[in-house]
């Protein structure tokens, strides 16, 4: 029997129960006409009113053993006539949405790998119960980080990010009723946990009632265009500036992503952001990531020469293909075979990162998706594992990762029924909403300053058009990272 505790009071609801579960995302819970089970059996109902409070603890227990634990989001359907039972419907998140809603991080990540950004992250929230669970991502995904800004961002959207540049997927799983484990993976290393056999003996010890799947290429591409406002050049750019004698600030041609260096009349000053001279920090030179402008401490006299050493901001763009499933498509249709998708994505300063990104979309949306809706009464499979589907039907027979997972109980005093439903899909693409903020958000965010917009563009594929040095053009061979040692000099700590 399942027994159901908000705050550690016991209490009672309408004997039909759902739970929806779904991977990298919170699992939810809508309890109707609920009310303490004290309160059974006496007019309380009529002259009392239960109402807990949001972010109150729930927990359910499965034959005496902790099946879930959450928190109570919203309260709803109160019936306040005075003449009838005062029930409420309560909806349950599990722990999972708190990295959407806590606080949100403030550091910047550099020079970490992967697996070592996910620790530090978890090690930053580990106040709201989250621990490091199994990480087991391949070598070639455990890719280094030049710098990645975290200011503002959920831990959700940090994870996202961690993900997609390292193609990897993550998951929460429930430790105790106030622990939560992080997991990462490479689809590749997931063992498989078993086989789904397409016969009746399989059928019938599992009691599958349903199984039937859905063939779809609504997301499907086999060319992947990353566009980015912002990049870090892969060179200096240096610009002379001569004083007038009246104003304590210059316009810069680019917007700064890093000053390396400024001289005043030949001697090299000392420099500071703006955020950091809030601080107190004191400096011959101020300036604003992303911003263009420099202030000057003092104003110098006229004719005295400025020379300004930065990495300049450029637009980015990097193009990632798919050459075995382009030429399947040309020789079926005779045609360009090409299926291409672009995306903007202000939250990577990274050119190499803005790649990985790019064959993230590809590794995970650049084959057919395949979904298998099973539904049984014995609950055989597991949320976020890995299943081989032996099917009849060769382009069935694939590997699958368990996406969702919806629980249907129905239990009174004498009688418990339990349906699964499940599934499952083949590209191990779990991109989805949650907790109703769009997990999108991050793509419109960028890493320094939002909304702000440059004119130049750097096309980086074989070779790079890059248009500064005073606007002539030079071509060079990108050849490894497009980010510096010292990427980000901001008031933001690591």
């Amino acid at each position: 029997m399942f027994h159901i505790f908000i705050n550690d009071e016991e209490v009672i609801c309408e004997s039909k129960i759902q739970i929806d579960e779904e991977f990298m995302n919170p699992s939810s819970i809508e309890l109707y006409k609920v009310y303490p089970k004290s309160w059974k059996g006496t007019n309380k109902l009529l002259t009392d009113y239960y109402f807990p409070q949001d972010y109150s603890k729930c927990k359910i227990l499965k034959d005496n053993k902790l099946y879930f634990s959450g928190i109570v989001k919203n309260s709803s359907d109160m019936e306040l006539n005075p003449f009838k039972p005062h029930f409420c419907s309560l909806q349950i998140l599990d722990r999972g949405t708190l990295l959407s809603e806590g606080n949100t991080l403030d550091y910047v990540i550099k020079d970490k790998t992967v697996e070592e950004a996910i620790i530090q992250v978890i090690d930053s929230i580990s106040d709201y119960g989250f621990v490091v669970g199994n990480i087991n991502i391949s070598e070639d995904d455990n890719t280094l980080i030049g710098a990645y800004s975290t200011l503002d961002k959920a831990p959700y959207d940090v994870f996202n990010y961690l993900s997609m540049i390292s193609g990897t997927r993550w998951g929460t799983r429930m430790i105790d009723e106030n622990t939560t484990a992080i997991d990462f993976y490479s689809p590749e290393l997931l063992e498989t946990e078993g086989i789904i056999d397409y016969t009746q003996e399989y059928f019938n010890k599992n009691k599958i009632e349903k199984l039937n799947y859905d063939y779809s290429t609504i997301d499907y591409r086999n060319k992947q265009i990353m566009l980015s406002d912002k990049v870090y050049s892969n060179i200096s750019q240096e610009e002379t500036k001569i004083s007038d004698g009246v104003n304590n600030t210059c316009q810069l041609e680019y917007k700064i992503g890093t000053l390396l260096n400024v001289m005043v009349n030949g001697n090299y000053v000392t420099l500071a952001t703006k955020d950091q001279r809030d601080r107190g920090i004191t400096a011959d030179i101020y300036y604003t990531p992303s911003d263009n402008n420099i202030e000057f401490n003092e104003i110098y006299p006229y004719g005295i020469p400025i020379k300004v050493k930065y990495i300049p901001l450029v637009k980015g763009r990097q193009i990632i293909y798919n050459n075995s499933e382009i030429n399947r498509i040309s020789n079926n249709l005779n045609i360009n075979g090409t299926i291409s998708r672009y995306e903007n994505r202000s939250d990577v300063l990274s050119s190499k990162e803005l790649e990985k990104v790019g064959q993230s979309y590809i590794k995970f949306k650049g084959l057919p998706k395949i979904t298998l809706n099973i539904t049984a009464r014995k609950d055989f499979l597991k949320l976020g594992n890995k299943y081989h589907f032996n099917s009849p039907i060769s382009e069935l027979r694939k590997d699958y990762l368990v996406k969702s997972k919806t629980t249907h109980i129905f239990q009174n005093s004498e009688l418990i029924q339990i349906a699964y439903d499940y599934e499952l899909v083949n590209s191990f693409d779990t991109e989805n909403e949650l907790n109703y903020f769009d997990n999108q958000r991050a793509k419109t965010n960028g890493n320094i300053d939002e909304g702000e917009t440059i004119t130049r563009n750097i096309d980086i594929e074989n070779t790079a058009s890059i248009i500064f040095n005073n606007l002539s053009i030079e071509e060079i061979t990108i050849t490894g990272n497009n980010t510096l040692n010292n990427v980000l000099d901001s008031p933001l700590i690591e």
